[in-house]
């Protein structure tokens, strides 16, 4: 099987496009046939950054700039204590559901967080991943923070049965997390490096949709919100190793930096 056609979606605000500046040399360098042969769209924070200004760090034959938000999204969320409950993450990763079922026409699209440094092979896509038509292939991961992510996603099923009668007929998750804890462990995936399928990423933005024509996730977490939909609709999700491919996703400024300039300098 071949590897089937994407488009690469990366979203910035301010702090991320100084990030993508550091980490985008390297994926160029190191991915040119997969990065450079394929079309990109970089959706940003209208009120942060330009495109022009996107446009002067990213130098890809084949970029779309998307001012962001669009009209008809709701991402408001009550501002709590931690990351989760910001209302400004969540507009930025409400981009990932809704940039590639609007804007989107190749079969997949990948997601690369502006955080992951390239390194290693160029042929690093496996073919094997797409036997089955997956609607996710992404990096392994076991746990989902909040703790109470997926059973919110249960609770939002249960809510609109009736718009999901092929994800309803399955039953819940039910990942209960332990009392106390800040998360629930389980086999997922993570979405710092991640192929997803566009028809299929349409239709479950298309159940989202509230009364009056707006679209809100019901959780500020696009690949939670995405999985789950995957995993409790009986879609095929193929969780990869991404670090053996070729990609290494940091947290720390310094680490990037440090890990970006490394990179550079090899060979």
């Amino acid at each position: 099987m071949s590897v089937p056609d994407s488009t690469l979606v990366v979203g910035v605000d301010e702090y991320h496009l100084r990030q993508l500046a550091m980490t985008w040399p390297t994926w160029k360098r190191y991915k040119p046939n997969s990065i450079l042969s394929n079309p990109m769209i970089v959706f940003h924070d209208c009120q942060q950054v330009s495109g022009a200004e996107v446009r002067a760090v990213v130098d890809h034959p084949d970029l779309r700039t998307i001012a962001w938000p669009i009209a008809g999204l709701d991402w408001q969320r009550e501002p709590g204590k931690d990351k989760f409950d910001s209302p400004h993450r969540a507009m930025m990763l409400s981009g990932f559901v809704y940039v590639p079922a609007l804007f989107i026409v190749t079969p997949y699209w990948l997601k690369l967080d502006t955080d992951v440094v390239a390194t290693g092979m160029d042929d690093w896509i496996d073919p094997s991943w797409f036997v089955g038509n997956p609607a996710i292939v992404a990096h392994r991961w076991t746990f989902t923070r909040p703790a109470d992510q997926m059973l919110r996603m249960d609770e939002w099923v249960e809510e609109n049965k009736q718009r999901m009668p092929k994800i309803a007929e399955h039953p819940p998750l039910n990942l209960t997390p332990t009392p106390g804890w800040n998360r629930v462990g389980h086999n997922r995936i993570i979405s710092w490096c991640g192929f997803f399928n566009t028809r299929w990423t349409y239709e479950m933005a298309r159940l989202t949709e509230m009364e009056g024509g707006r679209y809100k996730l019901p959780v500020p977490s696009q690949d939670g919100f995405l999985w789950y939909l995957a995993e409790r609709g009986g879609r095929k999700v193929v969780r990869a190793n991404m670090k053996s491919r070729g990609f290494q996703h940091f947290h720390t400024w310094k680490n990037i930096e440090n890990h970006a300039r490394e990179a550079m300098k090899e060979g």
